[in-house]
């Protein structure tokens, strides 16, 4: 199937994909439910639910939030992942926050890396982080808030 194909009731939520093509230049953010895919130059941050793959001559200068990441070409900044990859030729220059790292020979990363336990996934280690927020919040108050309501 095309990426731009004329049945889009074919096309799931998981089906789309944004391209910057070899030669273009974007700044600013990105914010996608799709994959992304990089073979020009992006500057600033990108939040994807899906994948972001860097190809050969691709560059990502800022932080790049998604549920895998590929780079063959260039990254430049923070990465919080449950997979990066790093092929050969791909470099890496930043702390990355993942549950899995692969990097093949030929690969790059320069940098600090922490790797997340694998029943925490970055999406529930953010809401954790939320709810402990809102815990913290209710507790500053005076006012009880019951932890569950029981109707009868």
């Amino acid at each position: 199937m095309a990426i731009f194909g004329k049945n889009r009731s074919q096309q799931g939520a998981d089906h789309g994909a944004t391209i910057i093509a070899a030669g273009s230049q974007l700044v600013g953010n990105l914010t996608l439910s799709d994959r992304l895919h990089v073979d020009g130059r992006l500057d600033g941050d990108v939040a994807s639910e899906s994948a972001v793959v860097i190809g050969a001559e691709g560059l990502i200068e800022g932080t790049v939030k998604a549920k895998t990441v590929v780079v063959s070409g260039r990254l430049k900044g923070s990465v919080s992942a449950d997979r990066l990859e790093i092929i050969a030729g791909g470099h890496v220059e930043g702390d990355v926050h993942i549950v899995d790292l692969v990097i093949e020979p030929g690969g790059r990363f320069n940098g600090s890396s922490e790797i997340l336990a694998a029943e925490q996934p970055l999406a529930r280690k953010a809401v954790t982080k939320q709810s402990g927020r809102a815990n913290a919040a209710r507790d500053d108050s005076n006012q009880s808030v019951p932890d569950s309501v029981t109707t009868s």
